[in-house]
């Protein structure tokens, strides 16, 4: 046996009363845990495996990468209050959840984003922007995703300053003056290239206010989605929840002017 620290990424039930439980460790990667009972209404383990709690427990590592490891007793629990009760927050951890269980193999040694993740639910329950928190994760994953743009200079003049534009074809920023070798580059305004190359490259250590408008934070959506659909293949359903729920948001917003409007 041996004393394990991980984040709770989510649970699957197994049999009645299991749960299987998939987690980011601290040292030794992405893991899928046993924990038997924990379905039991009076079970101890219930609540310590709880999607994003912060959870050093007794058990054992899985014997062979695709095997199964065991929670046996917890010993330290950490909840964040915030994402239970915040659906949006939690909505952007679950994404993050999934874009860090999508990205990394079996086993891989993650110590640099189990920190980053321990860092962004804190950030989260800070009460800071989810959705930013998020962009920043989708565009520092992109690396390990083997896309990697770049966004530091122009790849042609290695220009660092001035006016730029996102371009697929030169998978990075192109200087203005280079506009015109891609037609269909995104034409993104200069908030929102500042910002993405910032993203790139950002510690979630120095963020501790985030105060964008609701155009760049669109602007700053539209182009990442179209990253992760055109050049690397990947919607997690944590996703498509937070499109619905942006518009089920957007329907109740309009039916409320409407109802203003014609009282």
């Amino acid at each position: 046996m041996a004393v394990i620290n991980g984040i709770v990424l989510y649970t699957r039930q197994y049999k009645d009363h299991d749960l299987l439980v998939r987690m980011l460790t601290e040292s030794d990667g992405l893991r899928t845990f046993l924990a038997r009972g924990a379905k039991k209404p009076k079970s101890a383990l219930s609540a310590a495996v709880q999607p994003f709690t912060i959870l050093s427990f007794e058990g054992a590592l899985p014997k062979r990468d695709t095997g199964l490891g065991y929670i046996n007793d917890a010993q330290r629990v950490v909840l964040y209050p915030r994402l239970v009760e915040d659906i949006e927050a939690n909505a952007y951890a679950a994404l993050i959840a999934s874009l860090i269980d999508q990205t990394f193999e079996e086993g891989e040694p993650l110590t640099r984003w189990y920190n980053q993740f321990l860092l962004a639910l804190e950030k989260l329950e800070a009460g800071l922007e989810p959705q930013i928190i998020a962009n920043i994760f989708e565009i520092q994953l992109l690396v390990p995703l083997g896309v990697a743009p770049n966004w530091r200079a122009d790849p042609i003049s290695g220009q660092t300053d001035g006016r730029f534009d996102y371009s697929e074809k030169y998978n990075g920023i192109i200087s203005e003056a280079h506009y015109d070798l891609d037609d269909h580059r995104l034409m993104l305004d200069q908030k929102t290239i500042f910002y993405l190359r910032q993203f790139s490259v950002i510690d979630l250590r120095q963020i501790n206010r985030i105060n964008l408008s609701p155009a760049t934070k669109r602007g700053l959506q539209l182009v990442i989605d179209h990253i992760y659909e055109k050049q690397v293949g990947l919607k997690p359903r944590a996703k498509t929840f937070i499109e619905q729920m942006h518009a089920w948001q957007n329907t109740l917003v309009n039916f409320r002017k409407n109802k203003e409007s014609t009282s």
